[in-house]
């Protein structure tokens, strides 16, 4: 009995010790100094990018970040005057303070330094970067940008695209979801002869005051509501291995061109010769090939892209990479396109207007497709990377945008789970 009890004793300290180490917390501290006089910097910003984490380093040059949870984050180190300064970071065993050592520079656009930027930008393609970068109408109608004036605009007739540069962190206030968006820009272009745009940042989330209930609680329906189906809650899902709890599919989707079009007609011809002939061997083509067949030549004018039947078992492209410097990452990589479906929200009224091809009783849908030869690494929180090898083509490339952001740190409530 004496060594029964003994046996659930140690028992009961080995489950505290897994618990307590599930949840432990760390911290990042560091000391910052200019370069050149090895001086302490007052007031720098440091931040880990995509969260509501942040200090400003204090009249020593000091800071501290605590209460951290594992996983790879980008520590953003910015200040007027001087260089922005980067450090990808994995967050699992603790971390040596850091000393770092920013250059100074001068308060001008780091990127447009041999080149001019249009003087009148804003009044010629502000409504194009706030539509791509902000978000359509109906989404940014609560977000606003506070200083447009640090915006500034370069168009490339030869090349027929538009740049965006900031020497200055872009401030945006959403009344929405209730927060406020400092916003480090490091990459803003739209390609015209494509149709295409791609960003690059690092925000820092602050969340907004109110002393009134009520805009607290639509606060928190307004996120839950905005972060189900959103590409971060497909990571999340996907890492965690629970698309179909969640409610998400995933298919293969083909870009079908017109050769292949031809090639399709040409073989339903075929078989539909065979059905009138009554010839049997018609019953050993393959469901999902004829399934494919009859998809392609249902295609629409204008309409390029054919989805399969056949759900694609997460299994399949995902894959367990995780080493002792990145314990909690997983890879993910797949050849082509995937149509992601979220079964539980509609496409709103909007997107359909703007997107006549789908329907508001259609799920939410969007093709993605990774660089060629590139994966990428996912973590529990929804963060992937590198972000600038996943491409969105459908209601995320629409839906995903400044006015519907949401940190990594956010947690749904179990209320607003399902």
């Amino acid at each position: 009995m004496l060594k029964m009890m003994f046996m659930n004793i140690r028992l009961m300290v080995i489950l505290l010790f897994v618990v307590l180490k599930s949840n432990a917390q760390y911290r990042i501290e560091g000391h910052v100094v200019d370069s050149v006089s090895l001086k302490p910097l007052v007031g720098v910003n440091i931040f880990l990018s995509h969260t509501t984490i942040g200090i400003n380093s204090n009249d020593k040059g000091d800071f501290q970040l605590g209460n951290l949870k594992q996983g790879k984050y980008e520590l953003v180190i910015s200040s007027l005057n001087y260089e922005d300064y980067i450090i990808p970071i994995q967050i699992n065993q603790k971390i040596e303070p850091f000393l770092i050592k920013l250059k100074p520079s001068a308060n001008i656009l780091k990127e447009v330094v041999v080149e001019s930027y249009d003087p009148k930008g804003w009044y010629q393609w502000g409504d194009q970067f706030k539509q791509n970068f902000m978000g359509a109408p109906i989404l940014a109608r609560n977000c606003i940008l506070l200083n447009p004036e640090v915006v500034k605009f370069k168009f490339n007739p030869k090349t027929n695209k538009l740049r965006v540069f900031s020497s200055e962190k872009l401030i945006f206030e959403n009344k929405y979801l209730g927060y406020k968006i400092y916003y480090l820009l490091t990459k803003f272009e739209l390609d015209f002869n494509t149709k295409s745009f791609s960003f690059k940042g690092y925000p820092l989330f602050e969340e907004l005051k109110t002393t009134k209930t009520k805009e607290a609680n639509k606060w928190a329906q307004a996120r839950a509501e905005t972060f189900k189906g959103s590409m971060r809650h497909f990571i999340r899902s996907l890492y965690a291995n629970q698309l179909e709890k969640d409610g998400f599919e995933m298919r293969e989707a083909k870009n079908i061109n017109n050769e292949e079009k031809i090639r399709s007609i040409e073989l339903m011809r075929q078989i539909q010769e065979k059905v009138d002939k009554g010839d049997s061997s018609i019953y050993r083509i393959d469901r999902d090939s004829l399934d494919y067949y009859m998809k392609v030549n249902a295609l629409t004018f204008g309409e390029t892209i054919v989805v399969l039947n056949k759900l694609i078992p997460r299994d399949n492209i995902v894959f367990n990479t995780s080493s002792s410097m990145e314990p909690n990452s997983k890879s993910v990589y797949f050849e082509g396109m995937l149509e992601v479906i979220y079964l539980n929200k509609k496409m709103p009224y909007e997107y359909v207007k703007a997107f006549p091809n789908y329907s508001t009783k259609d799920n939410i849908r969007t093709d993605i497709y990774l660089r060629p030869n590139k994966s990428i690494s996912i973590y529990p929180n929804g963060t992937y990377f590198s972000g600038l090898d996943l491409f969105t083509d459908g209601y995320w490339s629409w839906s995903e945008k400044v006015a519907t952001m949401m940190p990594s740190d956010y947690m749904i409530p179990e209320s607003n789970s399902k």
